[in-house]
């Protein structure tokens, strides 16, 4: 079937207003996060885990469950799309609970939480990281202060963390690397003090035709195309062609009509 058509141009030139939104990094593994990039590197994880130990500081529903069943760099991580700028917001936190009767070997119970530029092809060649002791058989909260807690630079030559912008990954390790014994744990409510840039929000609704009124379109907003084609309706052997008429288009009950 060969299509007829008719031209309707928007008579109205339309400007874009958009705002810059910022959004927070967190995750309370009840579905109210920011964060959805969670990976397990050597490590399963499960991020809507039903809390196994509802006590002390945290009674929340579900966790994300830690499972480094033996890999040697076991540890969990998540991804931004834009850079951590630490010169003035420059804290991680977390809750963590350690059972006894998870981990094996003999390694000092801590959590480390390192920061890598994820963009590169080795990550951690870059990365800075803070280790904090662990308690077992209870829930504790714990702080990641790149500012005021004591760091740790994998190259020696890169400068203070909070003289960096080139952070845009998380990583977390319980009871270090390089061993093979298991680790079970539970995270809940990871939070970072600062923001990040989001999307832009395009928030200014410009212009807009509702269609509702039935008959001829509003001619305040459309234009009518009726200059055919010099040599017929025919444009580049196109299996259509144009047409003058102008009763092709009409609004009815909200809709507008274009017809063949």
């Amino acid at each position: 079937m060969k299509n007829s058509i008719l031209l309707l141009t928007v008579l109205i030139c339309c400007s874009i207003s958009l705002h810059a939104q910022t959004t927070t990094v967190e995750d309370d593994f009840e579905g109210n996060g920011t964060i959805t990039t969670w990976f397990g590197d050597e490590c399963a994880i499960n991020t809507s885990y039903a809390n196994p130990f509802k006590e002390g500081i945290n009674t929340s529903n579900t966790v994300l469950e830690y499972q480094d069943t033996g890999g040697q760099y076991a540890n969990v991580r998540f991804q931004v799309q834009d850079n951590y700028d630490l010169s003035e917001e420059h804290t991680f936190t977390l809750m963590i609970y350690l059972p006894s009767s998870g981990i094996t070997g003999n390694q000092t119970n801590q959590v480390s939480l390192k920061l890598q530029d994820g963009n590169l092809g080795a990550p951690w060649a870059t990365q800075c990281e803070i280790i904090k002791p662990l308690s077992l058989d209870q829930w504790q909260a714990v702080a990641f202060d790149f500012e005021n807690d004591e760091y740790i630079n994998l190259d020696p030559n890169s400068p203070p963390p909070t003289e960096r912008t080139d952070f845009n990954r998380v990583v977390i390790q319980v009871n270090g690397e390089n061993n093979t014994d298991h680790v079970l744990a539970y995270i809940d409510n990871f939070y970072y003090d600062g923001t990040l840039p989001a999307d832009p929000v395009y928030d200014n609704l410009v212009w807009s035709d509702e269609f509702d009124e039935d008959g001829a379109v509003d001619p305040d907003n459309w234009f009518h195309q009726t200059q055919l084609p010099l040599e017929g309706s025919w444009y580049n052997g196109e299996i259509q062609h144009y047409t003058d008429r102008i009763q092709n288009s009409h609004v009815e009950n909200g809709i507008l009509s274009i017809l063949q």
